[in-house]
């Protein structure tokens, strides 16, 4: 499961480290999923048994007739054909493409954002001003089993 949040250099070569617990949560793969968000300026990750989920899912889809072959092409063309598989070294560290990179505006750094089963990579004050909205819509949800509210 991916938990918690945090932010990692990237060098002048594009490479950031992979947060350990990330890397644990992966397992023997030693390889990361990425891809650039279709919601904003923000990429998405996860290990393969999320890319395996998501293959299955469009697939269950389509066959249950909730989403037509084009849409499903269409989510496969920008979920599985904009992925990349990034393998790390030992200490962690991956090379983010430019491509994704450019997408989320990530310069010097690269916010890690574990959303248990997937997580998301953020430039460091986009996420901060994002979580500052997360964290005034949920003041007036709903508790989620037994979370206090802030």
């Amino acid at each position: 499961m991916f938990l918690s949040t945090s932010t990692h250099a990237i060098d002048a070569k594009g490479r950031t480290s992979v947060p350990s617990g990330f890397r644990d949560a992966i397992g023997d793969d030693a390889a990361v999923f990425i891809w650039p968000s279709v919601r904003g300026s923000f990429l998405e990750g996860g290990g393969k048994a999320l890319m395996d989920s998501i293959q299955r899912e469009i697939f269950d889809r389509v066959m249950d007739g909730s989403l037509s072959p084009e849409e499903a092409e269409a989510q496969q063309v920008m979920l599985l054909g904009e992925a990349r598989r990034l393998g790390y070294d030992k200490t962690g560290r991956v090379v983010l493409p430019e491509t994704l990179r450019d997408h989320a505006g990530l310069t010097t750094a690269a916010t890690f954002v574990g959303l248990g089963n997937r997580f998301q990579v953020w430039e460091p004050d986009a996420h901060e001003i994002r979580k500052a909205a997360m964290r005034e819509r949920v003041k007036g949800a709903p508790l989620v089993m037994g979370v206090v509210r802030p």
